[in-house]
């Protein structure tokens, strides 16, 4: 389920794009899979492909137009590809999760000597936890959840380790 500030910025394009209800509808089922935003069934992802889309129709409206440009109007509407770019490939990583492995690789670098707080171990942590040698944004969104499984796991053990290591 999405919070309150999402549902709001689905609301405030779809109304800069001076959607009709109905449309509004429409666009949430076909891209999200529900016909509200305040359905159970509404995730983070559907949120980016519903934000998605609205944002196209947006622009095209503006390119039109039909509706008036609403950057520099609007303090949530700054660029026109925003939501579009944050999509993933098919299957492949979302900004959040990537954004997850990037803070507990930072949290696991404070336990880790600087010799090991490189772009190599952490593709090492990745290929263990995957079995592929890949980049953080080539991971399938599956791939992501055995990272972000591995990268706690580590960070755990890390600070199980410091704890032991305190004189008391």
């Amino acid at each position: 389920m999405i919070n309150n500030r999402q549902k709001s910025l689905l609301h405030i394009y779809a109304h800069a794009a001076g959607i009709s209800k109905p449309t509004y509808r429409n666009i949430l089922r076909e891209s999200a899979g529900v016909p509200s935003a305040a359905d159970p069934g509404m995730s983070n992802s559907g949120f980016d492909r519903a934000m998605a889309a609205l944002e196209a129709t947006l622009f095209a409206r503006v390119a039109r137009g039909e509706v008036p440009d609403p950057r520099g109007r609007s303090r949530w509407i700054h660029d026109e590809f925003h939501w579009r770019h944050r999509l993933p490939s098919r299957n492949g990583i979302n900004t959040r999760r990537r954004y997850q492995i990037e803070q507990l690789w930072t949290q696991l670098c404070k336990f880790l000597p600087d010799s090991k707080c490189t772009a190599s171990y952490l593709l090492g942590i990745v290929h263990k936890a995957t079995g592929r040698d890949v980049l953080i944004h080539q991971l399938t969104n599956h791939e992501s959840g055995f990272v972000l499984d591995a990268l706690r796991d580590r960070l755990s053990y890390a600070i199980k380790q410091a704890t032991e290591t305190v004189p008391f």
